[in-house]
């Protein structure tokens, strides 16, 4: 279905007190006048506070439902189409904002959506909230599954409450967060939840980006890879090379969001011994995967990246980049 025909939806993702409530009046006081915007909320419990409060602050005509009792992409999922129903039929709707619970699996919703509403729903930039507090909570960073997926799945990632954070903490802020992989299409500082509505169309605005290693940086001698001028089409990745320096060489490639790999084919080629380092996240036919592998080896994980598949390589000789480019393609499934 033509994009034009479908509507552009957000998802707002952020631990538990992150201000995503607070974040959805803001939008919808900023929304241009001549739009009309409908609200979806998943509240983990059974009592709907946030419908309430937007609700209670928002325009008489807006559209808002909420699911309750878990995470829509999971315990409540049967519930989700008969929602979207209620929420979008008998009316015009510019654009729909899903405000993810604090404690749900944000990935699951987005490929439910993709999967099971592309006709209706078009994904535009998922937008992540974090706060100084949860920086300062040990553990979070590194070691809460669920505050890594909302981080993982932002294309725009945010500090909120900038105006609580102590002397240096946004500046470590915007340090960890130009330092992950894949990169975010935008990363900022903001308070009380004062979103720009520009963002949320960042990711059909703005080209995609390579960001290199920052174990490798010095070597290389850049840290940045050159942005695309073309945007990836299924089965036509965009690769972009960078100049040889310090006796390394480098190429990236950015790969449609459709384009899914053969584990078994992937992994076979991105082991050879050819590749000095190397970091990507592929959407393979059973999940989503990153790739990370070093001089100690590689590991695998199920990655919450769902805006394109990526791969960065560094090699100490000189490469045939187009022969890897189509090894890559042939680890594609095309066989749905």
């Amino acid at each position: 279905m033509d994009s034009a025909a479908r509507i552009p939806t957000n998802l707002l993702t952020g631990f538990l007190g992150a201000g995503k409530t607070t974040s959805v009046l803001h939008l919808l006081s900023a929304k241009p006048a001549n739009e009309q915007w409908a609200v979806l909320v998943n509240e983990f419990g059974d009592v709907g506070i946030d419908q309430a409060l937007i609700e209670g602050d928002s325009p008489e005509d807006l559209a808002i439902q909420e699911v309750g009792g878990g995470c829509f992409c999971c315990t409540t999922a049967m519930n989700l189409p008969v929602v979207l129903h209620l929420l979008l039929s008998g009316r015009k709707v510019d654009r729909l904002l899903i405000e993810t619970s604090g404690l749900g699996h944000p990935a699951g919703i987005l490929d439910l959506l993709r999967q099971d509403h592309a006709d209706k729903l078009e994904p535009r930039a998922t937008v992540g909230l974090v706060t100084p507090s949860d920086l300062r909570s040990p553990g979070m960073v590194d070691e809460n599954l669920i505050f890594r997926q909302q981080v993982e799945l932002a294309d725009v990632l945010l500090l909120n409450q900038v105006d609580r954070a102590k002397p240096g903490e946004e500046e470590a802020f915007r340090l960890w967060a130009g330092g992950l992989f894949p990169a975010k299409v935008h990363v900022d500082a903001i308070e009380r939840g004062r979103i720009e509505p520009a963002w949320l169309d960042l990711v059909v605005e703005r080209p995609h980006r390579l960001v290199g290693f920052r174990q490798v940086a010095d070597v290389v001698g850049q840290g940045v890879l050159p942005k695309p001028e073309a945007r990836p089409e299924p089965c036509k990745p965009v690769r972009f090379a960078s100049p040889q320096a310090g006796g390394m060489w480098a190429c990236g490639w950015v790969f449609h969001a459709e384009d899914r790999f053969d584990e078994g084919s992937l992994l076979q080629l991105l082991g050879q011994s050819r590749w000095v380092r190397l970091k990507g996240v592929f959407h393979t036919v059973d999940c989503w995967m990153s790739v990370n592998r070093s001089a100690g080896g590689m590991d695998l994980r199920e990655s919450c990246h769902r805006r394109d598949s990526r791969l960065e390589i560094f090699a100490a000789d000189e490469m045939d980049w187009a022969w890897v480019e189509r090894e890559l393609l042939g680890c594609l499934d095309r066989f749905d």
